[in-house]
């Protein structure tokens, strides 16, 4: 069976864990008798200036009652194994094997809410199993979506679905949290498991377009990241340029974008332009960026379908 490169990268992350796997089992010997040193009593406490609160430990919870996909109980018993900040390394080593996520794929529809930083999340089907993909703009949160994609990667949604959120306190990850990390986690899980009963629905293949014209996000420019973001998905231009003409008009009263970005020039070529009159193209495209034409005093366009660019 042939595997698509985005499959051998999830490859490559799961050799990353299992040589940290192979590494946990020849000191678990050790370990074992050293419990004391591995906060997993039947009950673990957190104390937070005057308010402490109680999380359940490992040996308070079922394991078959968690649902867990082969994986995810593998890596879970791992981390069981893991003091507090080994725990926090090896998260940390988990976002930086993580391959990342291309700029096309970071658009609100991805992302997770509730999130104290900025988490993004894929999903796609592939012989007949989910695979997905993420990013976070925080090392920390970006290990406990590797962690989640590694664990579940390769199942089926239904595999996915059954997936108990209380498995975050069996891993013994919980006690390493902050609790808005821990709602943060929880929201990852559930979006994961949205995006897992989406990708099968819409079949195999779905998800893994690759667009006929990409671009390197810059965070300095954010109204024209957004812009190309959401053209480039929305419409799936053959090409596309978008230049910023805002410098020509500074000191004008309609330069007040965000951060200078007020004017631009749009060139798009697709396939979406076909039957369409020059009024409703631009239409199409002021629908697209509605919220970014917010900031946006000027926007010339010329769109044409593929025929008439030649």
């Amino acid at each position: 069976m042939r595997l698509s490169s985005t499959v051998k990268d999830k490859m490559g992350t799961a050799q990353a864990v299992l040589i940290l796997l192979i590494s946990i089992s020849l000191v678990k010997g050790f370990l074992v008798g050293h419990r004391h040193q591995l906060r997993v009593p039947t009950s673990s406490q957190r104390t937070q200036g005057a308010k402490t609160t109680t999380y359940m430990s490992s040996t308070d919870i079922d394991e078959s009652s968690l649902g867990l996909t082969p994986r995810l109980l593998e890596v879970s018993r791992a981390f069981q194994l893991m003091d507090e900040r080994t725990r926090v390394q090896n998260l940390l080593a988990l976002a930086s094997s993580m391959k990342p996520m291309k700029d096309f794929r970071k658009l609100s529809e991805n992302k997770v809410p509730g999130c104290l930083s900025t988490v993004y999340v894929h999903a796609f089907m592939q012989d007949g199993k989910v695979y997905f993909e993420g990013d976070s703009d925080a090392q920390l949160t970006k290990g406990l979506v590797a962690l989640l994609i590694e664990g579940m990667s390769g199942c089926s949604a239904e595999e996915i679905q059954a997936v108990k959120p209380e498995f975050i306190k069996y891993a013994g990850i919980a006690a390493s949290l902050t609790p808005g990390r821990n709602n943060g986690f929880l929201n990852m899980l559930a979006m994961l498991k949205r995006k897992a009963v989406e990708a099968e629905s819409k079949g195999e293949g779905a998800g893994q377009e690759e667009p006929a014209v990409e671009f390197q996000e810059d965070i300095a420019r954010p109204v024209y990241s957004s812009c190309m973001k959401k053209l480039i998905n929305f419409l799936k231009p053959k090409r596309l340029e978008m230049q910023d003409d805002s410098a020509q008009h500074a000191g004008h009263a309609g330069a007040k974008g965000l951060g200078g970005e007020s004017h631009f020039s749009l060139r798009i070529v697709a396939d979406c332009f076909e039957g369409l009159s020059l009024v409703q193209r631009h239409k199409l495209v002021y629908t697209v960026l509605a919220a970014e034409m917010q900031q946006i005093h000027a926007l010339s366009i010329d769109a044409k379908t593929p025929a008439e660019a030649g």
